[in-house]
This record gives structure tokens, sequence and C-alpha cells, in this order.
């Protein structure tokens, strides 16, 4: 029999069912992968064979995989306006599946691809002025607001429905702005406050 010309399982075959099970359900299992590949469940060991932990490691590179980090590791541009770039494409592309990111915060960080992206961070932190004392904590404050800001991305628009309550404030900012763009607007609010911060901490390790 000839064999067939496209192999059937791939691994990154098995991480897009996976992170299409994690868009629709919040989680994966490896039966159901197998399943909805419509494979035996040891069929997936064969191509990721860390299993569940392995599969989390491609979600990661098929989410972060078209991330250019050339625009944020050009030395052309000033440190702050490259974190700016950094920190939209970063959430830009987690937000492609909002619930995906606490299966992510789950386990740690072993792709390659991932970790070139916090390297550029790093290299971005550096270039900043920021200590290096400092730069896990700001990297921590960054994944809060990325991550944090992705997940809310999922939520519906309008978010708050005060109806039948006495809630005048509230009734008043979600009939200003509580759309579609919430989320996004956040965000970048966010990102502002984000470049003070890193800003403040570079300002300080000169002067001291």
């Amino acid at each position: 029999m000839a064999r067939p010309k496209h192999r059937i399982l791939s691994p990154q075959l098995i991480a897009g069912a996976a992170l299409r099970l994690v868009a629709k359900h919040g989680d994966f299992t490896i039966p159901g992968v197998a399943a909805a590949l419509g494979v035996h469940p040891s069929s997936l060991y064969h191509h990721l064979p860390g299993g569940r932990a392995a599969i989390v490691h491609r979600m990661r590179e098929e989410l972060y995989g078209s991330i250019d980090l050339g625009p944020a590791l050009d030395t052309s541009v000033q440190p702050l306006e490259r974190l700016r770039v950094w920190m939209r494409a970063y959430r830009a592309a987690t937000a492609r599946v909002p619930a995906v990111v606490p299966v992510l915060v789950g386990a740690p960080v072993e792709d390659l691809r991932t970790l070139e992206i916090y390297e550029a961070l790093f290299v971005i932190l550096r270039d900043a002025g920021v200590p290096v004392e400092q730069r896990v904590a700001c990297s921590a404050m960054i994944d809060a607001l990325v991550l944090g800001t992705a997940v809310d991305a999922g939520s519906p628009a309008p978010l708050w429905r005060s109806e039948g309550h006495d809630l005048p404030e509230l009734r008043g900012v979600v009939a200003a702005r509580d759309d579609a763009d919430r989320a996004l607007d956040g965000f970048e609010l966010g990102v502002e406050a984000v470049v003070t911060a890193v800003s403040s901490l570079a300002q300080a390790e000169r002067i001291g």
C-alpha cells in the first residue's frame, strides 16, 4: 500500500487541536485532543513524548511563532518605545485565545520561542537602564498587564448589566464606553503606566 503524502499527525496539528479545545472549554485533555484528531491517545506521545507539558510548550510556539521580534530589538529606536511594541505584540498574540492564559501560566516556560520573547524583554529593560535586580519584578508587572488584558479580551460587551439596580454611576460609565474596545483601551492605559514605572526605575538607578 502506498504511504500517504501527508502525515496524519504533527506537533503543529496537536497543538492546534489543543488550542481549539481550550478556546471552547477552557482546558484540554490528552484523550480530548486525540478524539478531536480522530486518533488514539498513544499516538500523541509519538509526536510529543512529554504528554501534556509538551503540548503546552507547543501551544506557546503556535501562539507566539508569528511575533516579529525585530522591532523590539531595533536599537535605533528608544527602549521605551520598543517596550510598547513588545507588549502590544505579546498581548495581541495571546488575545487570539484568551482562555489559554490559565493553561500557560500553570506551566514553566521551556520552549525556545517564548524564551526568545522574554530574552528580548530583558534586553529592552537593560537598554532602558533598569537595574538587573529589578528586571524580574518588571517582567512580572508586565505579565500581569499583558496576560490579564488578554483574558479580558474574551469578556462580553457590555460587561456590566445593572438593569433593575440603583447604580447610577455604573450605568453612566456603561453608557459612555462599555464596548468591545474596553479591554484594549485599558491595556493602552496600562502600557503607559508600565512605561512610566520603568522610566522611574531607570532614573533612580542613574541618580543612585
